[in-house]
């Protein structure tokens, strides 16, 4: 005999990929973002189906973190956006976390193939 549940089955949740920004290197932080972004979605950087600049300003996430006098301590802080259902947070101390979408139950509550 078979039980059929009409409770979907349990996800887990999506793993988050963290990626480091260094502000003392010559990448901008929007090309770090963007190049993390690209690894995560599994495209090439040069090929992205995305576009920053449709979910957050590239030039002023460039300038919120950026230290402009060397002898004042970093504010602590962080900046949150979503791009193609991907969560990514970015935060002063140079690390970006990036959260995949959580994968869109079937009718049957199993995860929908990709």
């Amino acid at each position: 005999m078979h039980h059929v549940s009409s409770q979907p089955a349990p996800q887990s949740p999506p793993q988050e990929y963290h990626a480091y920004h260094d502000p003392s290197g010559t990448a901008k932080l929007s090309t770090t973002v963007i190049h993390a972004l690209a690894d995560v979605m599994g495209e090439d950087v040069t090929d992205a189906g995305f576009v920053l600049y449709d979910s957050v300003d590239p030039d002023a996430l460039d300038l919120i973190f950026s230290n402009v006098d060397p002898d004042t301590e970093q504010v602590p802080g962080h900046v949150a956006f979503t791009i193609d259902g991907y969560q990514v947070t970015v935060y002063s101390t140079g690390e970006i976390v990036i959260t995949p979408p959580a994968p869109r139950p079937t009718r049957h509550g199993a995860p929908a193939n990709r």
